[in-house]
């Protein structure tokens, strides 16, 4: 599959990769952990008619380089309306997927008025009171660690280079690669091409940035910002994800106020990769809920 050209500029924190297609109203797509704005190639082609269509790679992933500060989704929220101000976006539809999801959540909290539709991929919620204490003290404990490890995993920043040969061998040799992927996705693709790319991405993400949004992943700012969502959402997630299973996506549905949910049969952690199809169908068709009917 051909890419869309990876695009640059510079924000406050450094400087970000992105890609960009299409006309219309503005859409943003945010990947999730150790993703990368090429795992949005189908949605790029597939929603380029409707939207001006942007994905971005967050700090550390893909073609943008680590920033000096930890990764959490208060921050990267500011830097994906930094992102829109500097690309002159002033309200735009909202997909995430994953983490991606979450930092989606936090830019439609606190900035409500910028965020027109917002689509929720493959994330779920605790759902138990239980389980959000036991994220919670998980989240906080680790946090406190952070500073202390935080030197020495940035010192395994250019292990890449070394480990090239072996990156490239493991993401591109098809048993090897497709059995990584297995890990995620229910339903691999038939092209290896897509297989081999998305885990010598999964591979190469900055290691310190990886442990920081793991560890960022239970921050109870995606909780909270949670009762202040003003935007219809839609919760479009696998039934086989075992990342995020079907009972977390039903307990996030129920904390939101205006909020469709569709699970997709058969289908693991990443449904824009395993049925594209029927991923663009649902989301196309929400975005667009309405505008018909408007435009007379």
């Amino acid at each position: 599959m051909q890419l869309t050209p990876l695009q640059h500029l510079t924000l406050p924190t450094g400087p970000l990769a992105y890609r960009q297609t299409g006309s219309g109203i503005p859409l943003i797509l945010i990947h999730g952990w150790r993703g990368a704005s090429s795992h949005w190639q189908n949605t790029l082609n597939a929603l380029a008619d409707i939207r001006n269509v942007y994905a971005i790679d967050l700090p550390g992933h893909g073609a943008t380089p680590p920033g000096a500060d930890p990764l959490t989704m208060q921050g990267l929220a500011r830097l994906v309306i930094d992102f829109a101000d500097q690309a002159g976006l002033d309200r735009f539809d909202l997909v995430g997927h994953s983490y991606g999801a979450a930092v989606a959540v936090v830019i439609a909290a606190r900035w409500p008025e910028r965020v027109r539709r917002l689509v929720l991929s493959s994330m779920g919620v605790a759902g138990s009171d239980l389980e959000r204490f036991a994220l919670t003290q998980t989240h906080a404990c680790l946090n406190l660690g952070l500073p202390w490890v935080r030197p020495w995993v940035a010192m395994m920043r250019p292990w890449p280079g070394p480990w090239q040969p072996a990156l490239d061998w493991m993401s591109g040799e098809p048993a090897t690669s497709r059995a990584f992927a297995g890990a995620f996705l229910r339903q691999l693709p038939a092209d290896q091409a897509v297989v081999s790319e998305g885990v010598h991405e999964f591979l190469s993400t900055d290691p310190l940035s990886s442990l920081e949004i793991m560890i960022d992943a239970a921050n109870p700012a995606f909780a909270a910002a949670l009762a202040k969502i003003a935007a219809p959402v839609l919760l479009l997630s696998g039934d086989s994800d075992l990342v995020m299973p079907a009972a977390g996506v039903a307990a996030l549905a129920a904390r939101l106020a205006d909020c469709r949910t569709v699970l997709l049969d058969d289908c693991g952690h990443m449904p824009m990769i395993e049925w594209p199809e029927r991923f663009i169908r649902e989301v196309r068709a929400f975005l667009t809920d309405g505008e018909v009917a408007a435009a007379h």
